[in-house]
């Protein structure tokens, strides 16, 4: 008997009946959950002052993104999580959308990208007493440098320290780094001028002003939402966000949440 056998079509049919019927449900159910979509989960790590689970509003950066999905109609909560299981979760589509990442190339392989939020300057951070001179990563390579696991440092960072050409130290939380630095078990520190503030809560003046940043900065990135393409309402909620977003930048300047911004724009993508 072959394919083309009307007995085996017959067979075939009630099949590919079922199979159709289980695709448009599936079709409807995501249409209909996002029709009767108003509220989301975003998860997030601590990284205070723009990202606090102490802080009234969560931080300035979460009341940027609140505002943004209100304008959506969309109401947010927060899911504090360590910062490499949060993008763990979102990345298997467990959670729609993780704040707040810079882009590299394997999360464009995992996420949809919102909208630019803001730039941010990074810097490295290291005890008075060590001299630190550099221009290139490679410069760094005489010291033993501390690192947040799944931040954004710049793929070079990441492929000299899988080489071993950088001495890296890979830790979970900020504090650590923190803790170690002070210690003088690492050298320097990567962060963004948030550090001070987190230095001034787990420090007094008098130990913060061992502390300084070369005044180079260590790299600039723009920020993200990312939002899981695992997810089934993964792109909705990118979309939604971003049309909140541009709502929200008609009616406030990036100084009314961004610390320090003033007379500075709205980013947006780089033309490459």
């Amino acid at each position: 008997m072959t394919n083309n056998d009307p007995l085996h079509t017959k067979k075939q049919r009630p099949k590919l009946l079922a199979l159709f019927i289980v695709s448009m449900s599936w079709c409807l159910f995501c249409q209909a959950a996002e029709q009767k979509l108003t509220s989301i989960e975003i998860i997030t790590g601590e990284y205070p002052p723009a990202i606090s689970q102490q802080a009234p509003d969560n931080g300035y950066v979460a009341r940027l993104v609140s505002d943004a999905f209100a304008l959506a109609d969309i109401k947010t909560t927060f899911t504090f999580r360590p910062w490499a299981r949060g993008i763990r979760m979102v990345r298997l589509g467990n959670n729609p959308v993780i704040m707040y990442y810079g882009k590299t190339q394997e999360r464009l392989d995992s996420f949809y990208f919102s909208d630019p939020l803001f730039q941010e300057q990074w810097f490295l951070f290291h005890l008075k007493s060590t001299r630190v001179n550099w221009q290139k990563l490679i410069d760094l390579s005489r010291f033993k440098i501390g690192a947040t696991l799944s931040y954004s440092y710049t793929k070079e960072f990441h492929d000299l320290a899988d080489k071993n050409v950088l001495n890296v130290n890979w830790v979970s939380r900020d504090e650590q780094n923190w803790h170690m630095l002070m210690a003088g078990h690492i050298d320097i520190y990567p962060a963004t001028n948030a550090g001070w503030y987190q230095l001034n809560k787990l420090y007094s003046k008098e130990a913060v002003d061992l502390i300084t940043t070369h005044p180079s900065p260590f790299l600039t990135h723009l920020a993200y939402l990312l939002f899981s393409k695992r997810h089934p309402q993964g792109k909705y909620l990118r979309d939604q966000f971003n049309k909140g977003f541009a709502k929200l930048k008609q009616l406030h300047p990036l100084s009314y949440y961004i610390p320090n911004s003033e007379n500075q724009s709205w980013p947006s993508e780089p033309i490459n």
